[in-house]
């Protein structure tokens, strides 16, 4: 849960830092926080569906049953949910998968999750630094990335946001964002942090003992561990204003 003033919290926050001659600075993850992710998985699942649909006909019925809310965090537990386990088949799935949804023209399938774009927006209005700070790669995802905050009314390309994605691929969640986390800490004060992933909050809560981190409860990974003390949860970001 979080409290109803967790917002007014953030821009005092931001109005004392500003006073401090500092930058109030926001870090903001992108996949499972400001954008359900899922959308990209199910739309990839159709397409295979569609494509293996002579040689798997009972693929494509299955598929159609999903719903974006059924996508879970590994794609064998989402087909599993709908009875496919051919371990073939999901084998061939997996791979089909992961050689498109980490790509430019597939990301723009994601949608905001519910209240992002009007919070963010709230809180760079007040002169709040946005830092967009992802697990996405730069050489397969900036261009969609970029594309996809333009479209939705994120700001972004401007002097109050920064746009963080990893230089390889292979670079781990944990490792890239810990090294960010620490760099970010001599470029102003974070005064917010939001992930959908436990483990990371709990690097910002560590990070940043006064800032205000929240855990986006959307998908994250099984092998999570539980979310430190003090650390808010909530749905999606209309939980934030919904006792305003």
């Amino acid at each position: 849960m979080t409290s109803p003033n967790l917002v007014d919290t953030l821009l005092a926050a931001a109005r004392a830092a500003r006073s401090a001659g500092r930058d109030p600075l926001v870090v903001l993850d992108l996949d499972g926080t400001l954008y359900d992710s899922r959308v990209r998985t199910l739309r990839v699942l159709l397409e295979l569906a569609h494509q293996h649909a002579t040689e798997h006909p009972t693929l494509l019925a299955a598929i159609r049953r999903l719903t974006t809310n059924a996508v879970q965090y590994r794609v064998s537990d989402t087909l599993a949910s709908v009875g496919v386990s051919e371990p073939a088949l999901v084998r061939e799935a997996e791979a089909f998968w992961s050689d498109r949804v980490f790509t430019n023209d597939y990301v723009l399938h994601d949608l905001p999750t519910p209240g992002a774009v009007d919070f963010v927006r709230t809180l760079y209005e007040v002169g709040v630094v946005l830092c967009y700070l992802t697990g996405r790669d730069a050489p397969n995802m900036l261009v969609g990335t970029v594309r996809a905050l333009q479209r939705d009314g994120f700001p972004v390309g401007t002097l109050g946001t920064r746009l963080v994605l990893k230089e390889a691929p292979q670079l781990g969640d944990l490792s890239f964002k810990t090294n960010i986390a620490e760099r970010l800490a001599a470029a102003g004060t974070v005064i917010g942090a939001f992930d959908n992933e436990p483990g990371l909050c709990n690097l910002f809560r560590e990070a940043y003992p006064a800032a205000t981190v929240v855990h986006l409860a959307t998908a994250f990974s099984p092998d999570a561990p539980p979310l430190a003390p003090g650390i808010a949860s909530v749905p999606d970001f209309l939980a934030l204003t919904a006792n305003e």
